[in-house]
């Protein structure tokens, strides 16, 4: 069940503020299938950089021909093993069709970059148009399945429910595109998102849609390529909002999302320090859960994010971290340097316009964050350092304000205001780098701020 707090309407069908909505955990109790869910993912098992083959079947469809099904159930129990498979430039088309798939998996790493074992397999160059699919599987399995440059699938009106380990709803891989709107899915699997792409690219377009995952390690979305999320309702009981591992792109719009592991988002480079990441969050809600959660959590990264019109609600008080860390493999808590030692600071940009933000900006071992606030934009919160040096830039246009709640030090604090008379101090002062070129409106002196704190400069 998800439950939403949305203060606006996004859904012709929501009248309320706080409203529940029902997903396929309603009708399928997870309970049921407690010890599927239960098991760990084991990716011991060697990558393989080319397609494997044969993907196995009960239904293929392969070559260039054109194939409809509708109003019919299909089913397989074997593992290894999907029930449709559509290849090398088949068309499917698919309507009123219900799917069954049960069957475990060999090799999880076949599972979750090819999508061995998934219900629907829609690869290499093929089209698929999914119409009110009722797709449901168990013991580790992708519901609907895209790989491959050129394959591109339409979905619409469907219902997805999933157990066990790697049991994406709608994942994409190899450069595959999935457009979908109107899904409701289910995942109670460990490392299961609702929403992914998945190496070396997945593009998701997902909207009107709602997503509800309760495994470890399981997002709403795992950005490997890029997301494009509009008007979607989703909480992670035990992952973040957004999953994200190097070079990739999210765009989230009109979206309600609740996380309740690690952050809002947790992005970041499990290999060598990656640039070029972004994260657009606009017109929507992220809360966190987790008394030591927060809202937005980088490392290893080099990312611009821009924030319009959003809230970002936490429990612990943390707006953004940026640091000198990464996720272990499962998914479940930031790696230090003794478990991954291929790290390096990460540099956060964040532009915000139209926002009111509540939370503290915390960076570690000489990583940064900027945060430039624009149009009519508010935060209140300070900047510190979580362990050694840390780097914080604060910029404010004419029409945005700062509420200090402590002490501050930044490297480069502008405002178009030089009288500085947008920033409340509370009476805390906020120190600025007197050598930094950006600060030279300043001339090196301490000013007076609102409130009784003041702006002093330090070498």
């Amino acid at each position: 069940m998800l439950v939403s707090t949305l203060a606006w309407c996004f859904l012709p069908y929501f009248t309320l503020a706080t409203v529940t909505l029902s997903d396929p955990s309603d009708i399928i109790p997870p309970a049921i299938w407690a010890a599927d869910n239960a098991i760990v993912p084991n990716y011991s098992d060697p990558f393989l950089s080319v397609q494997p083959s044969p993907i196995i079947a009960a239904y293929e469809f392969d070559g260039n021909n054109s194939t409809s099904i509708d109003h019919l159930s299909l089913s397989t129990f074997e593992n290894q093993t999907s029930v449709i498979l559509a290849a090398n430039g088949a068309e499917l088309n698919l309507s009123y069709v219900n799917i069954l798939k049960e069957g475990y998996s060999e090799d999880l790493i076949e599972a979750s970059f090819w999508g061995f074992n998934a219900a629907i397999n829609v690869a290499n160059a093929s089209t698929a148009y999914f119409d009110h699919v009722n797709v449901t599987v168990h013991n580790g399995a992708a519901n609907i399945y895209a790989y491959g440059t050129g394959t591109v699938i339409y979905l619409e009106n469907a219902w997805l429910y999933s157990s066990g380990p790697v049991s994406h709803g709608v994942y994409a891989s190899g450069n595959g595109t999935v457009y979908a709107s109107h899904v409701s899915h289910y995942s109670g699997g460990k490392r299961s998102s609702s929403f992914s792409g998945d190496s070396p690219a997945g593009y998701v377009h997902i909207s009107d849609s709602t997503a509800h995952s309760a495994g470890v390690g399981s997002a709403t979305y795992y950005a490997l390529g890029e997301i494009h999320a509009d008007n979607v309702v989703s909480i992670s009981e035990n992952g973040p909002v957004v999953f994200m591992d190097g070079q990739q792109k999210a765009y989230l719009r009109h979206c309600d999302a609740t996380a309740g592991l690690l952050g809002g988002v947790a992005l970041f480079s499990s290999a060598v320090r990656a640039s070029g990441a972004l994260l657009s969050v606009a017109s929507s809600k992220i809360t966190t859960l987790g008394d030591e959660m927060p809202g937005l959590w980088f490392g290893n990264l080099i990312i611009d994010v821009t924030l319009h019109d959003t809230e970002i609600v936490t429990a612990s008080g943390v707006l953004i971290v940026s640091n000198f860390s990464q996720i272990t493999q499962d998914f479940d808590h930031y790696a230090d340097y003794s478990e991954q030692p291929n790290l390096a600071p990460a540099i956060v940009n964040v532009t915000v316009s139209e926002s009111d933000l509540v939370g503290d900006l915390v960076a570690y071992n000489e990583s940064s964050i900027t945060l430039a606030l624009t149009s009519y934009s508010n935060w209140t919160g300070a900047a510190y350092a979580g362990y050694g040096n840390a780097y914080f830039d604060i910029s404010l246009d004419s029409t945005s304000y700062w509420i200090l709640t402590n002490t501050t030090t930044v490297q480069n604090f502008t405002s178009e205001d030089a009288t500085l008379s947008n920033i409340y101090s509370s009476g805390f002062d906020v120190y600025y780098n007197s050598s930094a070129v950006l600060n030279s409106y300043l001339n090196g002196q301490t000013l007076s701020l609102p409130g009784g704190g003041k702006a002093i400069p330090s070498s």
